[in-house]
């Protein structure tokens, strides 16, 4: 089979009208696995690698989705009036493995490498803001003395010198500019607005790009617990329910203080994300005490409260069952109950539509 050179989307729209858009493509390093072959596209007007290393592969690619976590807490950070708006991801396999907000970039790093010693290694760095001189000799300091390293690393442009040095020491890195990425729409843009992807029998799966995010819509945060979140619950709770958006479903993102301490995602119940996610953090040392924890749709039943409550957690959020088709599932209230019975707080997310009336508001990523 020949190489492909050039892809050609074009809609159809209801109305008989169409758009379309092509791609030059360019050959990987290698596809999802070293046996697959692998082409990025290039319409123009997207992010660029400064130095490529070895080249980026697929997954490279893919894992930049962690520059769309570190803007999207920075700019609800400075929605809600606070002033760490300096965010630092590290993507590992197209989840967040971890990420930190702090007034100061290199202190976002810090903090974020605190909690996993391992899953950041050979991960995908991105930073909201352009990559600081400070930042730089940090991770040279820690590659030196901890062999340290990432496989990409992308910022909204670097300070002089910084990309030079990286590559000079992480022989293998790809630095990426995404600095023409300047607004929420251009970072999550898809083709005309839809995300895709191909299942058995060469079917397309289409979805909406899910631009929605605090800072651009109306929204509510309903609190479903007697205890009321204090200022610093609150803002957990915004943070740690973007992490549950950006983490696989089933996803459970554990918050503290702007920080992610532990995540997992990809399991066939969630109630399995948080045990494993609790085993990373004991195994690291990291306390969830005072934590806030959110998923990615309904928690089922109270066991799950008690498990929460036993790690730690004061904050629970998730969409309940209100406003959701429940089924046979049981209600909310011995839920509830059980939170009240710990003097915890749990958070109801929900989207405000057009007319004015409460949506549902689930954060499901499967792709």
């Amino acid at each position: 089979m020949s190489n492909p050179k050039e892809m050609k989307v074009v809609f159809t729209y209801e109305d008989g009208s169409l758009q379309e858009v092509r791609y030059n493509l360019s050959p990987l390093r290698s596809g999802d696995n070293p046996h697959q072959a692998g082409y990025v596209g290039e319409p123009g007007g997207s992010y660029t690698e400064v130095i490529e290393g070895r080249g980026m592969g697929f997954t490279n690619h893919i894992d930049l989705t962690g520059f769309s976590v570190a803007v999207e807490i920075s700019r609800t950070m400075a929605f809600l009036g606070d002033k760490r708006t300096e965010t630092v991801v590290i993507n590992k396999h197209t989840n967040p493995a971890v990420y930190a907000a702090r007034t100061n970039q290199l202190e976002a790093l810090k903090a974020a490498l605190a909690t996993d010693k391992k899953s950041p290694f050979g991960g995908v760095m991105a930073s909201s803001s352009i990559l600081t001189k400070e930042t730089t000799a940090f991770l040279v300091e820690k590659n030196r003395s901890e062999k340290f390293v990432l496989d990409v690393l992308c910022a909204p442009g670097f300070e002089a010198g910084c990309s030079e040095t990286l590559s000079e020491v992480m022989k293998n890195l790809r630095i990426v500019d995404v600095s023409p990425l300047n607004t929420w729409e251009k970072i999550n843009t898809g083709v005309f607005g839809y995300n895709m992807k191909w299942t058995i029998g060469n079917k397309p799966v289409i979805t909406e790009v899910d631009r929605t995010t605090f800072f651009n819509t109306k929204y509510g945060m309903e609190i479903m617990s007697n205890r009321k979140p204090t200022d610093a619950e609150k803002k957990d709770a915004h943070i740690a329910w973007i992490g549950s958006k950006a983490i696989q479903s089933n996803s459970f993102a554990f918050v503290k203080e702007a920080v992610l301490l532990c995540q997992c995602g990809g399991q066939t119940n969630r109630e399995d994300s948080a045990k494993f996610a609790n085993e990373r953090a004991v195994e690291f040392g990291i306390s969830l005490q005072g934590s806030a924890a959110a998923t990615d749709s309904f928690i089922f039943d109270r066991t799950a409260i008690d498990m929460l409550h036993k790690m730690g957690v004061t904050t629970v959020v998730h969409p309940t069952r209100k406003l959701l088709t429940t089924g046979s599932l049981k209600g909310d209230e011995p839920i509830r109950q059980a939170i009240d019975e710990y003097n915890m707080v749990m958070l109801r997310p929900y989207l405000i539509g057009a007319d004015g009336q409460e949506k549902a508001w689930r954060v499901f990523r499967h792709l």
